[in-house]
């Protein structure tokens, strides 16, 4: 199995941490995410603080992979996660979309290639995250 990320919300991080403030704050969540773009280290915290059950901070990006396996592999995992959305491409290639919640849901409540796969993929694009959930998986 080959799984590429190439494609995804951008300021994923931001976002989550704008949404995270949105909740508490009588702010509008474009003034608050324009703040944030510009401190990073409040970003880090933030984020660094959610709970991965807290589905609907979780939700707010999209992230696109390409992934090469077999069909009996895509039935396995959509049988395993109703939650990946899956389009084939070729033989064997795919395209792959979920969100942050599903990529981490998956990966903590399976073990195997695919999550590792799902987590290594996140490193450059949700550091904070990332860190946080390699630290549950240990």
């Amino acid at each position: 199995m080959k799984l590429e990320l190439f494609a995804n919300t951008p300021d994923i991080e931001t976002l989550i941490a704008t949404a995270m403030l949105t909740t508490m704050s009588s702010s509008k969540p474009s003034a608050i995410f324009h703040r944030l773009e510009k401190d990073q280290e409040r970003v880090a915290r933030l984020v660094g603080r959610i709970e991965v059950q807290h589905g609907s901070i979780l939700d707010h990006n999209r992230l696109c992979w390409l992934m090469e396996t077999s069909e009996g592999e895509v039935l396995n995992i959509v049988l395993r996660h109703r939650f990946f959305s899956f389009t084939r491409l070729g033989d064997s290639k795919w395209l792959l979309s979920a969100n942050l919640r599903t990529a981490i849901s998956y990966a903590l409540q399976h073990r195997d290639s695919f999550s590792e796969d799902l987590i290594e993929s996140l490193r450059d694009v949700a550091p904070t995250i990332h860190r946080k959930i390699c630290g549950m998986l240990i």
